[in-house]
């Protein structure tokens, strides 16, 4: 049997992950001191119900207005450029405070976006997923839904082509 996209993955221990009750300014956190692109948000026991992504928290710091038809199909013409908006360290401080209440489980990413696999699943496919969707794999074990563990182009390049 071929390669996998579970001998190839980032397992549970080393993907840092996320509870959907945390706070975005956890998630915050968290992305800061890993340098993670996204997180893989996982109830208590486990199950997978989608990714925060580093993005999706960008855009929480983004002014709303800033925001509005980027990405769906509203009338109003998007702002092209905020280059006359300055950011002090007390603004930003004041909208981390403000994530503090917000929590991950409803500002996960869209999941049309995040592709999701089963472990036993082709190397090959997992190639062709991270190519279509210019991002992760998420592994998550079908008959459970847990959360299993990640697969990126870092991932293959250090364990199935190194």
């Amino acid at each position: 049997m071929g390669l996998t996209c579970y001998d190839v993955m980032v397992p549970t221990e080393v993907q840092r992950t996320i509870h959907p009750d945390e706070s975005i300014a956890t998630a915050f956190n968290i992305i800061r001191d890993s340098r993670a692109r996204f997180l893989p948000v996982v109830e208590d026991d486990g199950t997978y119900v989608g990714v925060f992504t580093a993005p999706t928290l960008l855009k929480l710091i983004l002014p709303k207005a800033a925001t509005i038809g980027l990405n769906d199909d509203a009338s109003r013409v998007p702002i092209e450029s905020l280059s006359f908006m300055n950011l002090t360290r007390d603004d930003f401080d004041q909208q981390l405070e403000r994530l503090k209440t917000e929590k991950v489980r409803d500002n996960m990413s869209r999941p049309t976006n995040i592709p999701v696999a089963a472990p036993d699943t082709p190397v090959m496919e997992g190639i062709f997923l991270i190519y279509k969707f210019k991002r992760h794999v998420i592994l998550v074990e079908p008959e459970t839904k847990r959360f299993v563990g990640t697969v990126s182009a870092n991932s293959l390049l250090d364990r199935a082509l190194s």
